[in-house]
């Protein structure tokens, strides 16, 4: 028999026998008729109310969605469709057949990949907080300047998060099986706008991923808005993974924007902060840039966050007899 044979052979058997002889399985396994990956559907258009543009949506479900009755499940937000949906989803597949991490829908949004790297731009509205304009502080302001003399445009982060949470999660709620368990993943500029959705609109999110994010431009706005939020709350109910690439402090412009520095400084100020039900987990992944460090940001986000969902898993390898 051919190895690949024996492998499906033994797979197959696994499934048959595992109720009686107590193998364990791939949590895929425990639904007969799943898929072997998610089903990502066609992308969707919506406008919000505050905008004059619109805003392309992918939803990814998961691989037992349609054979699963009235399951519900976790939501993970995704920010900058074009670029990050495949990413995450391709994870997420190796992941929830390892049983690193509950099966979940992908909510993807950006701009339309077709329209390149001009709709790409437009996230820099999305995600910017109200500011003067989107540098950082000085000295590292006159720098930013220097290199990229941006003109002033919308700031449009509370718009935009207004439109995630109250426009776009009850639609999508209609049509899709949320469980209420909903989680914000941001790279980048994104990764900005996932700390400030935080702070800004707390318990909309109580699961977040910041990846390498710009927390220092529009003025420090991030640390703003948590220094307001600080004085007027004592607890934050939340869990989140910040990670950042041990190489972005060695990239000029991601120096002077202070990725590294600026992720360290929001994870200490929120564990000085103390609050009781707030989790935080930072890691700085040694060899990792601004792009390479996403897989590793995705995927140990996601299994920090959903790590006692995935204890209730069983192991995906056959088990020892008893």
């Amino acid at each position: 028999m051919s190895a690949l044979r024996l492998i499906g052979f033994l797979f197959v058997l696994g499934v048959v026998i595992a109720p009686s002889a107590g193998i364990a399985n791939p949590q895929l396994a425990q639904t007969p008729g799943a898929r072997a990956n998610m089903q990502m559907l066609e992308p969707q258009t919506f406008r919000g109310a505050a905008f004059s543009y619109d805003h392309e949506v992918q939803v990814v479900l998961p691989a037992s969605y349609d054979v699963s009755g009235d399951r519900t499940y976790p939501v993970l937000w995704v920010l900058d469709s074009p670029l990050m949906t495949r990413t995450v989803v391709g994870v997420l597949d190796t992941l929830v057949m390892g049983n690193h991490a509950p099966e979940m829908i992908v909510v993807s949004i950006g701009s339309p990949a077709e329209e390149g790297l001009a709709g790409l731009g437009r996230r820099v509205m999305d995600f910017s907080p109200p500011g003067p304009d989107y540098f950082p502080p000085e000295p590292q302001g006159e720098a930013w300047r220097a290199l990229a003399p941006l003109p002033q445009f919308p700031h449009k982060a509370d718009d935009f998060l207004a439109f995630l949470v109250d426009e776009l999660r009850p639609q999508l709620a209609q049509r899709y099986r949320f469980s209420g368990d909903h989680a914000l993943f941001g790279h980048s500029a994104g990764g900005m706008f996932a700390a400030y959705a935080l702070f800004q609109r707390p318990g909309a999110f109580g699961k977040v991923i910041i990846g390498s994010p710009y927390l220092n431009v529009v003025r420090g706005a991030v640390f703003d808005a948590e220094t307001a939020y600080a004085a007027t709350h004592d607890d934050l109910d939340a869990s989140l993974f910040i990670g950042v690439g041990g190489d972005e402090t060695d990239e000029y412009f991601l120096a002077i924007s202070g990725i590294v520095s600026s992720a360290t400084r929001l994870s200490e100020t929120l564990h000085m902060r103390g609050y009781p039900s707030l989790d935080v987990r930072t890691r700085i992944f040694a060899g990792e840039d601004h792009y390479t460090v996403v897989p590793r940001i995705i995927s140990e986000g996601v299994r920090h966050l959903w790590a006692e969902d995935a204890a209730e898993l069983p192991s995906s390898w056959p088990q020892p007899p008893q």
